[in-house]
């Protein structure tokens, strides 16, 4: 037994059961089991890691979780019953499975990798009285949610919970509210929608299923990622993204329909291995997971996959449905998810139709555009190819501690293979990062460097995304718009679902004076990778500020501090439209914790970047009404 003290900090629990869980074991065990199985691995668990959650313990019919922040937590409650609202439409209900959740946010201990104590408690209690498909809160996380997310969210008065001492305050998002919110929906939701596309012909459909197949363009892992099992090995031998198709799940309920799960998860490994683009690892090495069970984080580290093709088969008479989705296990996205519908007259003849679609999808614009990157372009040095990897999932934009260690791994990188065209653009982003946002004493020489690393990169790698995106970056910076346009529409022609690349093309418009169009880059980019930048989140604060979207400013800024603490200049949109919503006091106390954390802010340089002078005066005015 532990002598020392005990640990207790304030967080954000959220509790999750199954809804009749002995009533299906009972009625189909290995279904129940390998369908729950199926739902962990393609939406739940990425669910959580997107929203930086922390998975406490599991039970057979349900999660303990544990969040930093109330908002991701209720925001991944709300988007895992949404995700199970959908994979349920047609799924008989006697065979559903549907979960309660209940929310809270209170003190806890933590002991071991456990928490305990009554924050835990009354999240499970609140779990236990929600609806199927709904979500109970308690009043503590219900007034730290409130305004934050755009969701009903209904008074279900107070309650006596069992074996909780005093009547608790709930609140309820009842199921049809959470089923009907969008999966992956942006920070705020865009106002209206422009034709900024037309140029680039971007097919955004397809597109942003595909978004990340490629190792150019993978989303950082968060920072808590450690709390989780260790991130899958590189591939030392090729840049080639690995992808394993697990065993597709038999949903009939009859074991004897197992043949054709079987047959359609051999037929996609087949159609897959097609592609040059993409290394599928063998049927024989993934079978054994129809009969071992395995978490994500198993797989993924026994495998060294890099993304994870998972399935289900359904049939009733003729009629067959068969569902897939891809996952980036790094991260826990989901990349990808659909369903086919079909006749049963020839099994072997809709197999393979049902295969060639679906690899056809994961692969269609990724054969364009990564074919001849990817195979004729050097491969980096293996050991500079880890460190490229351990420095994305760092970031360079955070902090200046975070740029810092970012370069030197970059630096190393590049001292090992000098021709590696990537890691020369990810050292001119660091250099960008450090001098705009004021951690270096000669900013105008770091954007020199910069631009002679991000040319370099392009000399390396015409036909690759990475050294035209980092070159507009600093052009911006350099208040050299049209060629700073020019450089990031060639990024977004090479790979119009490069999220970065987006997210830089979003910036450009922002601060050369199309603003419409600069949110919904941006959105798009946050979309596509929620773990960008922070300094990207902060530009559409910016930009909904500058639309006078105060609301939509307030509650991204809020949303970054939140998330970034090492960011604090998530301040200044956040007290300019405080200041502009008639909320003084709020305002203040953004500007306190700025004058504390950017004690020598200049609003005339950080206004000097915008083209139109009407923008810069504008946020000027919102800092001065706030008191600054």
């Amino acid at each position: 037994m532990s002598t020392g003290p005990i640990e207790r900090h304030l967080a954000a629990i959220v509790a999750a059961d199954v809804v009749g869980y002995s009533r299906l074991m009972g009625a189909n065990e290995r279904g129940t089991l390998a369908a729950l199985k199926a739902h962990r691995l393609a939406l739940i668990d990425p669910l959580i890691a997107a929203h930086k959650g922390h998975i406490v313990k599991t039970t057979g019919d349900g999660l303990l979780l544990s969040f930093p922040s109330i908002v991701e937590a209720v925001s991944c409650a709300v988007a895992i019953q949404s995700g199970m609202a959908r994979r349920n439409t047609n799924i008989a209900a006697d065979v559903r499975i549907e979960f309660r959740i209940g929310v809270n946010l209170g003190d806890v201990i933590v002991e071991k990798g456990d928490v305990f104590g009554d924050g835990v408690n009354i999240a499970a209690r609140l779990e236990q009285i929600a609806p199927p498909g709904g979500i109970c809160l308690s009043e503590d996380a219900y007034r730290q949610v409130r305004g934050k997310l755009e969701i009903p969210i209904t008074d279900a008065g107070e309650q006596k919970l069992k074996n909780i001492s005093n009547p608790i305050k709930v609140y309820r998002i009842e199921p049809s509210v959470a089923a009907a919110v969008e999966p992956a929906a942006p920070l705020a939701q865009p106002r209206r929608r422009s034709s900024v596309w037309t140029w680039a012909g971007v097919a955004i459909t397809v597109t942003i299923a595909l978004a990340a197949i490629t190792w150019f363009s993978l989303p950082r892992a968060p920072p808590n990622v450690s709390q989780g099992a260790a991130p899958a090995r590189p591939i030392a031998s090729s840049a080639i993204p690995v992808i394993a198709v697990l065993p597709f799940a038999n949903q009939t309920g009859d074991e004897g329909k197992d043949y054709f799960a079987d047959g359609v998860t051999e037929e996609v490994i087949s159609a897959l291995g097609r592609f040059n683009t993409l290394r599928v690892i063998g049927r024989n090495a993934v079978l054994p997971y129809k009969k071992r069970p395995a978490t994500r984080e198993e797989i993924v580290s026994e495998l060294g996959a890099n993304y994870l093709v998972g399935g289900s088969v359904r049939h009733s008479g003729t009629r067959v449905r068969i569902a897939a989705e891809l996952t980036e296990p790094r991260v826990g996205t989901v990349m990808w998810t659909d369903h086919f519908d079909g006749q049963l007259t020839d099994i072997f003849e809709f197999q393979d139709t049902i295969a060639r679609r679906i690899a056809g999808t994961l692969a269609a614009n990724v054969t364009l555009i990564e074919s001849r990157r990817q195979l004729d372009h050097p491969r980096p040095n293996p050991t500079a190819f880890d460190l490229v990897l351990r420095a994305r999932a760092i970031g360079q934009g955070g902090s200046r501690a975070t740029n810092r260690q970012f370069r030197e791994l970059i630096t190393k990188a590049i001292e090992l293979d000098p021709n590696y065209a990537a890691a020369r653009a990810l050292l001119a982003e660091a250099l960008y990062s450090m001098a705009i946002l004021g951690w270096t004493e000669f900013p105008d020489q770091e954007l020199a460097r910069g631009a002679a690393e991000a040319r370099k990169a392009i000399t390396l790698g015409p036909n690759e995304p990475d050294g035209y995106r980092a070159l507009g970056h600093i052009l911006l910076a350099r208040t050299e718009y049209d060629q700073a346009k020019d450089a990031v529409k060639r990024a977004i022609e090479i790979n119009p679902s490069d999220a970065n690349a987006l997210a830089i093309w979003g910036s450009v418009q922002s601060f050369s004076g199309d603003i419409g169009g600069a949110t919904e880059a941006l959105q798009l980019a946050l979309k596509l990778d929620p773990m960008l930048e922070p300094r990207f989140v902060f530009d559409l604060a910016v930009a909904y500020y500058l639309e006078h979207r105060h609301e939509d400013a307030l509650r991204v800024a809020e949303r970054g501090l939140a998330r970034y603490s090492d960011f604090p200049m998530f301040n200044v949109p956040a007290a300019a439209a405080a200041a502009q919503l008639g909320r003084k006091e709020q305002a203040a106390r953004y500007v306190e914790a700025l004058r504390r954390r950017v004690p020598f802010l200049d609003l005339e340089k950080l206004g000097s970047r915008f083209k139109d002078p009407s923008h810069s005066e504008y946020l000027r005015e919102g800092m001065k009404a706030a008191g600054l």
